[in-house]
């Protein structure tokens, strides 16, 4: 019966039901609940950007750049990378000989570094020399390195594939030739620059231009000719079932198979300093929209005291025909509940809609920015005197960030949010309920 009647109470100060009186303090209790609301919708957003950006980024690198394993001789004691053929041996033995039964596919590959050289200019590129079944076989490759112009495929020896970033840099398309500057040791042993010419086969990008700006891939033979031992990394990427799950027996697994001077090493491990830093950003954003809301909850227990001073009157009189203390705290600390639960109502569903049009709304948001950009450059005179038109702004860098965010809503986080958020508005609400639950009404009435 107490909990009805502080129920009851609770809604009479929200001025739900009856007693809808002209009130001052329950305008702010309404500014409480679109302030809560408000500051949900950037939290809510920015969880469900920054998970999907670091989904997103980590499945990229794991997938078409470290893999889930990597075996590797460090410290090149082994003559096994000096030897294309050895090393499609020893994937073959690594995959044969799993005993876990996890393991998808073993790719040899070799990396190194070139200048790439094309029509239109010169930069440096990431030479990856790989098995022409890397593009054909790998369903990462295909679900996650996108084809803009030509055909996947390494069938010829001097065919390749090329980042989109580094295609247009050096100004190169599909079915064009461009040359790529190594070194190579001489027979006097100096160092000499060597010229290979390639045909693009094909223009890919994986979506994140960090990660895919200088890839050049070539034929795994070819990459062995072309790149010196000593100057390239060789090694063995291992792909799994899971690359989340534990990585352990897999690993135990293959180490009984290498020769002496090899090591295999996790995703976890050769990218660990990367994903600290992502998850660095993302708890210092999380940090600072959720200091948004605690500042939003801090309006709830100022509207409360203002209600608590405006409802004096009627507390007195309440304590006077038998009311308990506790009754009338719970009322407003049901106030206080209702205050959050109504900012929820409104900033969740408003969050999850930013953020699963959040790809829309960035591209609208920079439309509008560039047009009228354009516009101010037109009215100034300023393309029609020089010719020069003004840049294009981007909210979220290509160079940095994914072309597309790909958006999951996690609904754990979600309920987090929304019961951190009712419980900081309940203890907000304490100070002016316990004061409330103390007005001593013979004081009270006497003033009135």
């Amino acid at each position: 019966m107490r909990i009805r009647v502080s129920i009851m109470l609770a809604l009479r100060f929200l001025g739900i039901g009856s007693g809808k009186s002209v009130s001052n303090a329950r305008k702010s209790l309404y500014g409480a609940i679109a302030g809560i609301g408000i500051s949900l919708i950037p939290l809510v957003t920015v969880l469900v950007v920054s998970d999907g950006m670091i989904e997103g980024i980590s499945a990229r690198i794991i997938e078409l750049s470290t893999s889930h394993l990597r075996v590797v001789d460090y410290l090149k004691i082994n003559d096994i990378a000096g030897d294309s053929a050895q090393l499609e041996a020893l994937s073959e033995k690594i995959v044969a000989g799993d005993m876990t039964g996890k393991i998808l596919e073993a790719q040899p590959e070799r990396q190194g570094l070139a200048l790439a050289i094309g029509r239109k200019g010169r930069s440096g590129a990431t030479i990856r020399a790989v098995l022409p079944s890397y593009f054909s076989e790998n369903n990462s490759v295909h679900s996650l390195l996108a084809v803009s112009d030509g055909v996947a495929s390494l069938d010829g020896p001097n065919d390749a594939i090329i980042g989109k970033k580094l295609a247009s840099d050096i100004g190169v398309g599909s079915g064009d030739s461009f040359r790529l500057l190594t070194m190579k040791t001489g027979s006097d042993g100096n160092t000499i620059p060597r010229f290979t010419t390639f045909h693009v086969k094909a223009i890919v990008s994986s979506g994140y231009q960090e990660l895919d700006a200088l890839w050049v891939f070539i034929p795994l033979e070819k990459g062995f000719a072309i790149l010196p031992q000593k100057s390239s990394e060789t090694f063995i990427s291992i792909r799994t079932e899971n690359a989340y799950s534990s990585l352990d027996p897999v690993r135990n697994s293959i180490l009984r198979s290498l020769p002496d001077g090899y090591s295999v090493y996790t995703w976890q491990e050769l990218n660990r300093s990367q994903f600290q830093s992502f998850n660095t950003t993302r708890t210092l954003l999380l940090f600072i929209m959720l200091l948004i809301v605690f500042i939003a909850s801090v309006n709830v227990s100022s509207a409360l005291v203002m209600l608590v001073m405006e409802r004096r009157r009627e507390i007195a009189i309440l304590k006077s025909t038998g009311a308990s203390p506790e009754s009338i705290s719970s009322a407003f600390l049901f106030a206080g509940f209702l205050t959050g639960l109504g900012g929820l109502i409104i900033g969740i569903p408003a969050g999850i809609f930013c953020s699963i049009h959040i790809n829309g709304l960035f591209s609208a948001i920079e439309k509008i920015i560039n047009g009228g950009n354009r516009l101010m450059y037109i009215v100034g005179g300023s393309i029609t005197n020089s010719g020069i038109i003004p840049q294009e702004i981007h909210l979220l860098d290509p160079a940095f960030y994914l072309e597309t965010i790909p958006v999951h809503l996690d609904l754990l986080e979600l309920f987090l949010i929304a019961s951190g958020t009712l419980v900081l508005s309940v203890v907000v609400s304490l100070v002016p309920a316990i004061r409330a639950g103390q007005e001593k009404p013979i004081d009270t009435i006497r003033k009135f």
